[in-house]
Order: structure tokens, then C-alpha cells, then sequence
């Protein structure tokens, strides 16, 4: 019995039946007589016939099957020589090859459309230029260069207008859902903003967003739109929630939002934005400055004021004026032959055009006399002369602390640096000026050193005390205060010093400070990318850092609006214009390969 069951459980562990193999048919090169080749691979041989270019399977891999097809779908070929389906066969690997070719260079054009659409968007230029002046240029340089059989390859790039236009609108759309993706993955994000009005009368809204992506802190365009109606905060704050809310953008992450401190902007932002947490900076953008220097004047010097701007409209106004001007610049080998207009809004325009003015103020002085102006008799006097020399220096001292603050990553503790030390300026200056000291001043100082009897020391004093205390009004508080640690943590004691934080963070502090690792990165990176290095370690630290460190500025929106001067005139309508100030100033570069493959696959569908 055992020895029974022994056997028959041994039978048992090999009753499973041998799996058959699967049985893969050969192509056999005497096929071709059929009129049919390999058009698979050895391993996986295929019968494709050289007429009809009809792919069968392996299984009909047999000459019964592939002289019935050769029967019944060609019958005229039965019976025709070997040499025959030969060519055939050469006629179809050319035909495969071409097909191959022309796909490649389907999609090569098609990119290289793209590439030439991004250039015409980031140089402003107009659209057609693209099928005018590059295309033609480009097939003249590949003729002379390359050869004939290259500049016809570049025939069949498509750069017309509209295809331009699509193009460019393409590009935009796939780097807005880039940055979209980028900011809601971002723990924050602040905003800077303008409006201003173009040629037609149309308000216009520009946002630029600072979040963080990857290890640093990155600034990009967040949209330009139009605002229908007036021009006020609450249609701005309107215009922006609409957007918020259309791309599912979370107000809450919001830290901050810088605009120029017009009364449009800032009349009425705390109403309309109160459920939104918003950190709203008064006048801090670039035309605060200019402005403070130019409120407040004393007569005498709104007087000299006055008299440039009509000394310069004069001038320019009539065309044969500035024709007749220009010639006498140039007969007196002057360094200018032109005087520049004064515009409110250019923030820099007040004290180029004095520094102008000034430096052709004899050759004013002339013209206006041969022309028989009342204005003439201003420019013989030393004292209205020493005046336009103050406000030439001063505004030209304001337009350096100005420029010095303008830039892409400007952070708060930089720009308050500069606003605190310009201040300090002003005080020694108008000590300087009641002591009748005028050094600090290289225009005004050689007018008076020429001319001692002149005396203006009392209205340079005074306009300098007023300034000061505008600058006091505008910034009463120093931002450093109580976040210096945010500027070299290794510095700074919490347990010694003011620092404005909870007890939980004052200890994380006082662990970063004394963390020798995070002390060699520090100088290394700049100020933003050196807190999210420390967020990995001290989240709730490094994001209340960063959290100080919004826009400053509205440089950005300044600079745009530029490009929409520049570009308005090129672009159909506020859609295209819109798209082509993404392409132009997102430093994002467009995903032309992704973007290529889906229009690919449009077309084919």
C-alpha cells in the first residue's frame, strides 16, 4: 500500500502536461515571386504586399495564402517575372523613406515656426516682419551659403501673419499654465501693480507676481487686463479677484501688494480687499520721489519751473522753431541740438529735461532774444539761472536714489537702506545750505563761484527742509525695525535684540544662528534663496523671512507698460497683446516640444 501511494503521488507532481511553444513562421526571400516582402523583422516577420502595400499577419506567412491574395486583389500580376516585383519593392522602401522624410520635416518646420513666432513677440516687432524680412533672408543666406536644396527647405516653415499670431497665443497660453502651476504650488506670492491709460483712452491693469519656485524667489507677468469702466482701487482689486477666481488662485497665500500710490489706487483698497489678507505699501513705487521733490515748492522755485516748461514748448512746439534752433545748437557747437519735453508721467523726465535746459541755456538765451521772447531776459539773470542749476542737481540726486532702487529681486531691507541714508542726506545738506555751503551741489556750486553775489542759500534750505519732511511723512517708519534677523540671522541676538517674533521661532532663530552649516551658504545665496535653504530644516521660520520680502517697486509694471507702448501699434487686438507681452517678458520659455506634439496631433485629427 505505501509503496502505492508513493508511486501514484510522485505521478501526481508531474501530471502537468509540457505547454506547447508558440510557433513563429519564417519569411522566406522566394516570397517575393508572389509579389509580397518582409515587412516586419526576423523576429517578427510580417507578409506586406508591394502593389497595395497590404500588411497580413505571420500566420499568412504561406505560399497557398499569398498566391490567393496575389490572385484575387491583382490578378493582372499573376504570372509577371521576378524582376518585376523587384522594382516594385525598390518603388516601396522609397515610397516608406519619403513618408519618413516628410514627417520629420513636417515637424521641424513646425518648430522652427514657433522659434521665429517667440523672436518677432520678444523683439515687438510686427508680425508680418516674419514673412517680409526674416523667411526671405533666411532662404537668401542658406542659397548663398548652404546650397538650393536647403533654402527650399525653408519655404515650408509657415510664418504669415495669422500663423505668427497663433503661434505666439499658443506660447502664451502653454507659459501662463506653467506659472499657474508654479504659484499655486507656492507656500506665497505677492503682487505689484499699475494702471495707466494708451493712446486710445483704454485703462489698462498690469500685475506682476513674486513666488517661489524650486530654490529661489521668482518674479513673472501675471496678467494685463483691461478695466471697462473708471480706474478706481475697487474696479483694480474687481479686475484681479475675477482673474483669481477664473485660474483658482488662493487669495489667502497673498503677503503683500505694492502699487505706485496714486489716490486711484489707494483710496480704497482696505474696503474692497478686507476679507483678502493684503499687505498694502504706500507710495513706494518709482514716482514717489520725483513727486515729493516737486510738492511743496516755494514760488521762486515753481516759478523756474514754470518758465522752463515754456522756454521748451516754445521751442518745440513749432517745427520750424526747433528746426531753427537745432541749427543754431549746431553753428555754436553746442553738445545737444535738441531740448527734451517734460512729461508728468516718465518718473526720470523732470530732471533730464532741467539738466537739458541747463546745459543750452545760452544757446536758449540767444535763440529766445533773436525771436524777440519775453523769456529771454530770464536766462540774463544769474539768480533765476542759479535756481534752474538747484533743481537740476536736486532732481538729478533724486533721480540716482530713484534708479538705485529699481531692478528685478529688490528686497525691502535694500531699499529702506537707501531711502534712510538719503534722509540723513538731507539733513546734512540743509544744515550745510543755512551755513551757506553749496558743495553738495556741482552745478549750482560753480554759478555761485562765479557769481558770489547771488544768494539763494535761504530757498535751497527751505526746500530741503521740506522734502525732508515729506520723506518723513511718506516713510514715517524704518521696515528694518525689528527684522534684521531676516537680513544676517548670525548677527543678530534675539534674546539682546528687538526681534519681533514668537517665543517657538526665537529659538529656531537661535539655532540657525549658531548652525555652522547654514553659515557657509550665507553670502553664497541672496536673500530669498537663502531662507528657502533654511525652510528644509525651519519651515515656519524661513516662510515668516520670506514673507518680508515682497515687491518694493512697481519697476516691473513701469517697464512693462513701456513694451505695451512699444508693442500696442503691432498687436490686432487686446488678446494678442496680451500674449505677446507673456512671450516677451516671462523669463518662462514655452514647452515647444509638448506644444509641437499636440498641434501635430490636432492636425491629424
Amino acid at each position: 500500500m505505501d509503496t502505492f501511494l508513493k508511486s501514484k503521488n510522485e505521478d501526481d507532481s508531474v501530471a502537468l502536461p509540457p505547454q506547447k511553444s508558440k510557433c513563429v513562421r519564417k519569411y522566406n526571400p522566394d516570397f517575393l515571386k508572389y509579389g509580397f516582402v518582409n515587412g516586419g523583422n526576423e523576429a517578427e516577420p510580417r507578409a506586406q504586399c508591394v502593389e497595395c502595400g497590404l500588411m497580413l499577419s505571420d500566420k499568412a506567412l504561406k505560399p497557398s495564402k499569398l498566391k490567393r491574395h496575389l490572385a484575387t486583389k491583382h490578378p493582372t500580376l499573376v504570372g509577371k517575372p521576378v524582376e518585376f516585383f523587384k522594382r516594385k519593392e525598390n518603388e516601396l522602401q522609397i515610397q516608406k523613406r519619403s513618408v519618413v522624410s516628410l514627417t520629420g520635416n513636417s515637424k521641424c518646420a513646425l518648430k522652427a515656426s514657433y522659434l521665429v513666432a517667440r523672436r518677432v513677440a520678444q523683439s515687438k516687432k510686427a508680425f508680418t516682419i516674419a514673412e517680409e524680412l526674416v523667411l526671405p533672408a533666411a532662404v537668401d543666406m542658406c542659397h548663398e551659403m548652404i546650397g538650393e536644396a536647403a533654402a527650399k527647405k525653408l519655404l515650408t516653415i509657415p510664418l504669415s501673419n495669422d500663423t505668427v499670431s497663433h503661434r505666439i497665443a499658443d506660447m502664451a497660453s502653454d507659459i501662463q499654465l506653467q506659472l499657474l502651476e508654479r504659484i499655486k504650488s507656492s507656500p506665497f506670492y505677492s503682487l505689484q501693480l499699475d494702471e495707466s491709460t494708451d493712446v486710445t483712452n483704454a485703462a489698462l491693469l498690469l500685475v506682476f507676481v513674486r513666488y517661489r519656485w524650486d530654490s529661489s524667489l521668482h518674479e513673472d507677468i501675471l496678467f494685463y487686463g483691461a478695466l471697462t469702466t473708471r480706474a478706481t482701487a475697487q474696479e483694480c482689486f474687481g479686475c484681479m479677484d475675477n482673474y483669481f477666481t477664473e485660474n483658482g488662485l488662493d487669495w489667502q497665500n497673498c503677503v503683500g501688494v505694492c502699487s505706485d500710490g496714486a489716490a486711484s489706487m489707494t483710496g480704497s483698497i482696505t474696503a474692497s480687499s478686507s476679507r483678502y489678507l493684503i499687505v498694502h505699501q504706500k507710495q513706494n513705487g518709482p514716482t514717489a520721489f520725483s513727486s515729493l521733490a516737486a510738492k511743496n515748492m516755494s514760488p521762486e522755485f515753481h516759478e523756474v519751473m514754470d518758465v522752463s516748461v515754456k522756454t521748451i514748448n516754445f521751442i518745440k512746439r513749432r517745427a520750424v522753431n526747433s528746426r531753427c534752433f537745432a541749427k543754431l545748437c549746431e553753428d555754436m557747437e553746442a553738445d545737444h541740438v535738441q531740448l527734451l519735453y517734460h512729461s508728468e508721467v516718465r518718473w526720470l523726465s523732470r530732471g533730464l529735461v532741467l539738466s537739458r535746459l541747463f546745459e543750452l541755456r545760452n544757446e536758449v538765451f540767444s535763440f529766445l532774444t533773436e525771436k524777440k521772447s519775453p523769456l529771454a531776459h530770464y536766462y540774463a539773470d544769474t539768480k533765476f539761472t542759479a535756481k534752474l542749476a538747484y533743481l537740476c542737481d536736486i532732481f538729478s540726486l533724486l533721480n540716482q536714489l530713484n534708479i538705485s532702487r529699481q531692478g528685478r529681486n529688490t528686497n525691502i531691507f535694500v531699499v529702506a537702506d537707501k531711502v534712510q541714508a538719503f534722509k540723513k542726506k538731507l539733513a546734512l545738506w540743509t544744515k550745510r545750505a543755512q551755513e551757506k555751503r553749496m558743495d553738495m551741489f556741482p552745478l549750482l556750486s560753480d554759478i555761485l563761484e562765479n557769481s558770489p553775489q547771488v544768494q539763494i542759500s535761504d530757498s535751497v534750505s527751505q526746500h530741503l527742509s521740506q522734502l525732508a519732511e515729506k520723506f518723513d511723512d511718506y516713510f514715517p517708519e524704518d521696515p528694518r525695525d525689528g527684522h534684521m534677523w531676516i537680513l544676517d540671522p548670525f548677527s543678530v541676538d534675539p534674546t539682546e535684540e528687538d526681534v519681533a517674533l514668537p517665543s517657538h521661532l526665537e529659538s529656531q532663530l537661535l539655532e540657525v544662528s549658531t548652525d555652522s552649516t547654514l553659515k557657509l551658504q550665507w553670502g553664497k545665496l541672496d536673500l530669498g534663496s537663502f531662507w528657502i535653504a533654511v525652510s528644509k530644516e525651519y519651515p515656519c521660520l524661513a516662510l515668516r523671512a520670506v514673507k518680508h520680502l515682497p515687491f518694493t517697486t512697481t519697476y516691473l509694471c513701469e517697464s512693462g507698460f513701456s513694451s505695451v507702448a512699444t508693442t500696442k501699434t503691432k498687436a490686432p487686438d487686446r488678446a494678442t497683446l496680451e500674449a505677446t507681452l507673456r512671450v516677451n517678458l516671462s523669463p518662462i520659455p514655452p514647452r515647444l516640444d509638448l506644444i509641437v506634439s499636440e498641434r501635430q496631433v490636432q492636425v491629424s485629427h
